[in-house]
């Protein structure tokens, strides 16, 4: 083989798995929301939601893809286990029909595909179009890799060691199913390794006796993007992705067993060598599905039972972000403004329950307070890198200026949060600790004036989520007077002062630092509201 041929092979194979991916990332660009909007309807009724597998790994020319936007569901407590393992079964039988369109030579119109998809894509400026376009050009890329394969192994497929190889792998049965588990969990994609399966059958260089041990370990090893998926999930995610992954097991060493008959079977179909392969895999699929499609709440019991309730269920996580999501852009900055209003409304909590304690010296609820903001923290992080991942993505300017304002607020939720903890918060230690006693109009101030920077800061989260800026304008002009307010409030303190009144001595500088510390809040309010406007 020379070094050329290698690389023929290699580049159609790298071609081959990019239009794998872009077929996948496309699509979901292209029906992404309407996709996951079926998906939470039709997973309540187990028939619905098998069909709707097989649509979903046909469409995404993926199961693997399938299993990661369950986990997104999972997490975000939008389906259940029960829910979730009859699409997953569907989703083997969808993802076996591509293999099954691949058999049929296809790849000799790779030419017309990409030409007419670039037409699409690069002349039509409807979105619709343009990513039906970009749809078109990845299948036409996923042929083309298979032709570019096909043309480099057919220069070599008579040479000595290709036979050395093939009577060794034919011997080897299990080392065969070994290196397609491998190929599956590399590529993240058992499509992948069936077309190139598919490749060295239709240039000779395979039988059955290949063939077949290969497609039970790439169906095994076609599991492994949803458990990596689901390292950092729910438990119900680690039960959906390994639940998978001991189905596939299980039906894995009994084809094994019987692989002698497994290929009677598929011999007695009949057709040639690349259409027993997709046969093979077919099989394989739907075997899956009958055996325990009925049993899908059986066995959701039973996953519930092997696999144990993780910290992640009890620990506080993010609800609504799912990276899965990312391929849409706009779906993505939808769930983080989500997210961004959940933090907002624990800052809310924590800001009015300083008042609380402030006002009646709970001590629990002051801890409470604390706690709370490594929750925040929490989520402003995860925001955060969420949405520096978003904005990896290719959109328009404007969806890129939403991305950085959703940053900009989640920062300053998470300023404010600080504020409340670690400054208001000691404030309120110290009056409880030391007994300080307020003068009854300077404790009146304080309440009310709290009161109204709790209300303009309820009016700027009013604003995110459809960034509204006549709200985002009128937290302004209420900054604005409150900052003007607490200077009134500083020189009312002072007039106490001259007054010799005892509480106002003793209470002076702590006085004057919560009213410091809640106009600061306010202030960081004012940041939002210009965010929501765009003038950050």
């Amino acid at each position: 083989m020379t070094t050329m041929q290698m690389f023929q092979i290699v580049g159609g194979l790298c071609v081959f798995l990019y239009g794998i991916s872009q077929v996948t990332r496309n699509l979901q660009k292209l029906a992404g929301p309407t996709l996951r909007m079926w998906v939470a309807r039709l997973t309540k009724n187990p028939l619905l939601g098998f069909l709707m597998g097989i649509f979903l790994a046909f469409a995404l020319q993926s199961s693997g893809a399938v299993a990661l936007m369950l986990i997104g569901f999972a997490n975000a407590g939008l389906v259940s286990l029960a829910q979730a393992l009859p699409v997953i079964l569907g989703a083997g039988i969808g993802s076996s029909l591509t293999v099954q369109l691949l058999a049929f030579k296809i790849y000799r119109f790779a030419p017309i595909l990409i030409t007419i998809g670039f037409v699409i894509f690069f002349f039509v400026h409807s979105r619709v179009w343009h990513y039906t376009g970009r749809v078109i050009f990845s299948f036409g890329l996923l042929f083309l890799g298979m032709a570019i394969m096909k043309d480099g192994i057919v220069q070599f497929h008579e040479h000595p060691a290709i036979g050395a190889m093939v009577d060794f792998l034919v011997g080897a049965p299990f080392w065969v199913a070994v290196f397609g588990f491998a190929l599956a969990t590399l590529f993240q994609s058992s499509t992948a390794v069936l077309g190139l399966l598919l490749t060295l059958a239709f240039s000779g260089i395979v039988d059955l006796r290949i063939a077949l041990p290969m497609i039970i370990g790439a169906n095994v090893g076609s599991c492994m993007l949803g458990i990596i998926g689901s390292i950092k999930g729910k438990t119900i995610s680690k039960r959906i992705a390994f639940g998978q992954l001991i189905l596939r097991i299980v039906i894995a060493v009994i084809f094994f067993a019987f692989i002698g008959q497994y290929r009677s079977i598929i011999d007695a179909i009949g057709g040639d060598l690349p259409r027993r392969i997709a046969n093979a895999h077919t099989f394989f699929e739907t075997v899956v599905a009958l055996i325990f499609f009925p049993f899908a709440k059986v066995l959701a019991r039973f996953f519930e039972r092997i696999i144990p309730q993780g910290r992640s269920d009890i620990d506080f996580s993010p609800r609504y972000l799912d990276d899965e999501m990312l391929a849409n852009p706009l779906v993505a900055m939808g769930q983080a403004t989500k997210e961004i209003i959940r933090m907002g409304e624990k800052v809310e909590e924590m800001l009015r329950d300083w008042g609380k304690v402030f006002f009646s010296n709970d001590k629990q609820l002051l801890k409470k307070i604390i706690d709370e903001d490594d929750k925040v923290d929490l989520l402003q992080e995860s925001i955060t890198e969420f949405l520096s991942k978003v904005a990896m993505e290719e959109m328009e300017e404007e969806s890129a200026s939403l991305t950085v304002a959703l940053v900009h607020i989640a920062f300053e939720l998470e300023h404010i949060g600080d504020v409340i903890s670690k400054d208001l918060a000691v404030h309120a230690r110290k009056k409880i600790d030391v007994g300080y006693y307020f003068s009854d109009e300077g404790f009146s101030e304080i309440l009310q004036y709290h009161d109204d920077v709790l209300k303009n800061y309820r009016t700027a989260l009013d604003a995110i989520p459809l960034r509204d800026k006549t709200l985002a304008k009128m937290v302004i002009e209420q900054t604005k007077h409150l900052v003007e307010r607490q200077r009134e409030l500083y020189r009312s303190h002072l007039v106490r002062l001259r007054k010799g009144l005892k509480e106002s001595e003793e209470t002076s500088t702590i006085h004057i630092d919560i009213l410091s510390d809640l106009n600061n809040i306010n202030l960081h309010i004012s940041y939002i509201a210009y965010a929501i406007m765009g003038k950050i």
